[in-house]
């Protein structure tokens, strides 16, 4: 068992909570299980006679098919971040829509009655991280801004952030150019 495990279990129930059959629910839990990393955000929505659920990680996005009563009905697709070309929001829940295109597919969806379809959107959306300029740091302040193997680190390090692997406080923690005062 993962660190993650006990917090998606419980993402999972609170977005599912008296909504399905407890058979689907179990399944459902059985699979949050195996993936093995933090659930970053969620949505639920209905097609016609199908739920489906939305599921988004540090680097996949996982859709979840299956039908309220029946335990065997659950159908999965997984895609990489990494895949993702562009991401339209169109409305917000309830009754959320929204697509997700990739460079030979799209997912279109309508009907998003729980969870928060931009903030989900804005996690799953591509990202375009700039690496920062140094040619203008003031002299005498911040050298090391002005040391070239410190940039390199600096980079990684907001890389590291955007990509949701450190938090904004442990970015300033480990920057070299932001002074610790107190620390």
């Amino acid at each position: 068992m993962n660190k993650y495990d006990m917090r998606n279990v419980q993402i999972i129930d609170n977005l599912l909570e008296n909504l399905i059959n407890e058979d689907v629910l179990a399944a459902l839990k059985e699979f949050v299980l195996t993936i093995n990393d933090k659930i970053i955000e969620s949505l639920i929505g209905k097609d016609k006679k199908n739920y489906f659920l939305l599921i988004s990680t540090r680097n996949s996005i996982f859709l979840l098919c299956f039908n309220q009563f029946e335990k065997d009905s659950l159908k999965v697709q997984q895609r990489q971040k990494a895949d993702v070309r562009e991401v339209k929001f169109l409305r917000g829940a309830p009754n959320g829509k929204f697509s997700i295109i990739f460079a030979n597919d799209q997912w279109k969806f309508n009907h998003i009655f729980r969870g928060r379809v931009f903030d989900f959107l804005q996690d799953v959306k591509p990202r375009d991280i700039n690496n920062a300029g140094y040619d203008y740091t003031i002299r005498g302040e911040f050298h090391q801004l002005l040391d070239p193997d410190h940039a390199e680190e600096i980079d990684r390090l907001r890389k590291y952030m955007q990509d949701g692997h450190i938090s904004h406080y442990e970015y300033d923690d480990y920057n070299p150019s932001i002074s610790k005062a107190g620390k």
